[in-house]
């Protein structure tokens, strides 16, 4: 290993790693609250009709093809004597903590009006969020060797999943009854409260930035020429179906569980479902230790492929599964895989923005990110579309009056087909997708020396 990739691995200690990490437990506490509850809020307990939740998540997505990309795009251009990304992460925290309280105290006895109320709430939600989100930017820009990506990433994950866990269990026992309104505003209360710790803490020792990047604000890139450079680069667009496919089996366990649960299982008591949700993460924080191992020894691409193949073999017995405990069972195996998607996921996106920087001469992760948050909100339009038209197609209103097994039948493949079309289609991303272990150790080693000319060149000004 060269001087200068070794000098890389030196520079941040455990407290600032892990400080760092509280970002991500942050994000995905909270995110994965919001996405999990708000529709059930809003149909359940506010009887909002359909058509009009719809509507406001399809107007919402509208919203984040421009916020997303154009938020990123901003912040890659920011200059300020904190650097690109801390302003934005201090910016939008007071007011998503203030957004996770308001939203569950809709204006009721007007639609219209409880419609526009929910799509203003998106909105300022989706704003501020993806100024958060910037942690996300931050992660391959300050640890660029394969060891200490490897370690941090290792360290996001086990908190991410602590957070997605703590997601679904803190409303599975506050909320109670899901028509009653009161139990998510605690919710949402109790969620502003941890989410803004763990904010303070990651603000205040893990979000630094590198001093050799301080110019890199400095490009010939506008909004739109870097969105078209940005979507010519093939590996990130294999990575962007992959992201966007994993997002959208995420959303679609999370609304799907509970009704498996409480039709399929026969269990209905809301902590229950907690557990079948919590289930796989907390077997994914497990595994995570030996994904970083294989990821350092044979690399991100074989083993992200090792993951998924696990994952799909394992969901397979849920086509026949009525017994609760077996489904903690499954769950728990299919957990193994989901923690190494839930790994490298987050991980191999690095390697594209290297090899963007090896070719520009800058970094310009906001934009990246941008692009990919936007794929993740159209994930969650995608798994409601998709929950909304097995229902359809199977007469879920009519089962309701008189069931019948065919139509049960359906959120079975929702469990299982759906998941392994979406990891089919990843598995063929990953075998065209360029970045082997090999070109990435040569990618580091190009740019160490990239970074080491940089740094010297800031300090020289």
């Amino acid at each position: 290993m060269s001087e200068e990739i070794s000098e890389q691995k030196s520079r941040f200690s455990k407290g600032q790693k892990w400080s760092f990490g509280m970002g991500s437990f942050a994000q995905w506490f909270y995110n994965t609250a919001f996405n999990t509850w708000v529709f059930a809020f809003y149909f359940t307990a506010v009887k909002l009709d359909t058509i009009y939740i719809l509507l406001a998540f399809i107007i919402w997505t509208v919203w984040n093809a421009i916020n997303d990309p154009l938020l990123g795009y901003i912040s890659d251009r920011t200059k300020t004597r904190w650097g690109r990304r801390k302003p934005y992460i201090i910016l939008g925290s007071i007011p998503i903590l203030i957004i996770e309280i308001i939203i569950w105290i809709p204006p009721l006895g007007n639609e219209l009006i409880t419609f526009v109320y929910l799509l203003i709430m998106l909105f300022l939600y989706d704003t501020f969020y993806t100024m958060i989100t910037f942690f996300d930017a931050l992660f391959p820009e300050l640890y660029t060797s394969v060891e200490e990506r490897a370690e941090v990433n290792t360290i996001k994950q086990i908190l991410s999943t602590i957070g997605l866990i703590m997601a679904f269990l803190i409303p599975g026992i506050v909320i109670g009854d899901t028509s009653v309104m009161t139990g998510y505003f605690f919710t949402g209360v109790i969620t502003s409260v941890i989410v803004g710790i763990a904010l303070v803490i990651a603000i205040k020792w893990g979000v630094v930035e590198k001093e050799e990047f301080r110019m890199d604000h400095k490009h010939e890139f506008s909004f739109f020429k870097g969105l078209k450079y940005t979507f010519k680069n093939k590996g990130f667009v294999l990575y962007t179906i992959m992201f966007f496919l994993f997002e959208f089996i995420l959303m679609l366990y999370s609304y799907v569980i509970p009704l498996w649960s409480r039709h399929i299982l026969l269990e209905e008591n809301t902590f229950s479902i907690a557990i079948l949700l919590g289930i796989i993460f907390l077997v994914g924080i497990i595994s995570v230790v030996l994904w970083k191992k294989l990821d350092v020894k044979i690399g991100s691409r074989t083993s992200f492929a090792i993951a998924l193949v696990i994952f799909a073999i394992a969901i397979t017995p849920i086509l026949f599964i009525t017994d609760y405990l077996i489904a903690v069972i499954v769950l728990s195996l299919a957990g193994i895989g989901f923690g190494g998607m839930l790994y490298f996921i987050y991980l191999i996106v690095a390697d594209t923005i290297d090899e963007d920087e090896l070719k520009t001469g800058v970094r310009r992760e906001g934009t990246f990110f941008g692009i990919t948050n936007f794929f993740m909100r159209l994930s969650v339009v995608l798994s409601i579309v998709s929950v909304s038209s097995i229902f359809l197609s199977t007469g879920w209103e009519e089962w309701t009056e008189n069931p019948a097994i065919d139509t049960l039948f359906g959120i079975q493949l929702l469990m299982v087909l759906f998941p392994a079309i979406a990891i089919g289609i990843s598995l063929l991303c990953l075998y065209f997708y360029p970045f082997t272990k090999a070109k990435v150790d040569e990618m580091k080693e190009k740019l160490a020396i990239i970074h080491k000319e940089k740094k010297e060149k800031v300090k020289s000004l």
